[in-house]
């Protein structure tokens, strides 16, 4: 194992995933690289504990991951179910008042909670067991705008006074309860000092605007190219921006990184 202790924190669609099939053989090169030092990759995702625990079986890992835009965070436990530390509100709070919103001010937008399984499965390409996953949300509800732009201020002021928040994803925008990925990060940061009494060395990848706070508490913070959106307006230093989409420009990044801070 390297002497320096590195994880890898990622954002997964149009990240490790690809925006469009969500393949990530393009990256199979760096995630080999991470299993062989025993890295910890940590998901860090909108995605939802089902969807996250079904991508994490396909990766062959057993990490802590953080769900819906750092709403929670699971950390395996021997011999049980992961363990749920909680940051978020419950759902059920936040489409009632985004529903309230929505007909105050007759806006035009559907939430998850508006949509059938075909309708996302239509939405995002995602296949009925994906697209079922991906509704078992417990803390967030995106929604896919349908207004004017010039209604999103109207929009933004209403959930500030409601005490909601928003981030935008790559093709949805989640709504919350005072949530991001990076407060969670920095929660991890402090458990992996506590169980190893090592500081860890982040490195942090995602490519949209709610990656934004994870990337800030990155020592070493990437975004990533996406064909579906310019990249994000964030100032963070020493951000490294990719020139290759999705999940290439993943791999390239995170092997170059592993190996500067091995060689420093």
């Amino acid at each position: 194992m390297y002497n320096d202790y590195i994880i890898v924190i990622t954002d997964l669609d149009g990240s490790l995933l690809d925006h469009d099939n969500y393949d990530f053989s393009d990256a199979l090169p760096a995630l080999n690289l991470i299993k062989k030092h025993d890295i910890p990759l940590i998901l860090n995702s909108s995605k939802t504990a089902a969807e996250i625990k079904q991508i994490k079986k396909t990766l062959n890992i057993r990490y802590p991951f953080v769900v819906e835009n750092g709403a929670g965070i699971y950390i395996p436990v021997e011999n049980g179910d992961d363990k749920l530390i909680k940051f978020g509100k419950d759902r059920k709070e936040i489409i009632t008042l985004i529903t309230e919103i929505r007909e105050k001010l007759q806006l035009s937008f559907i939430g998850f909670n508006d949509m059938s399984v075909a309708k996302l499965q239509q939405l995002t390409g995602l296949n009925e067991a994906q697209a079922t996953n991906a509704m078992q949300r417990d803390f967030t509800e995106p929604v896919l705008w349908q207004d004017d732009d010039d209604k999103w201020p109207l929009f933004c002021k209403e959930l500030e006074l409601v005490g909601l928040s928003y981030a935008k994803g790559g093709r949805f925008i989640s709504i919350s309860i005072d949530v991001d990925k990076g407060k969670s990060i920095h929660w991890l940061k402090n458990y992996y000092k506590k169980e190893l009494n090592l500081t860890p060395i982040i490195i942090a990848l995602g490519d949209s605007e709610n990656d934004k706070q994870m990337l800030e508490e990155a020592d070493y913070p990437v975004l990533i190219k996406s064909p579906a959106h310019e990249f994000p307006k964030v100032d963070i230093n020493n951000l490294i921006y990719t020139t290759e989409y999705g999940p290439l420009g993943w791999n390239n990044s995170v092997i170059k990184l592993i190996n500067k801070i091995t060689l420093r």
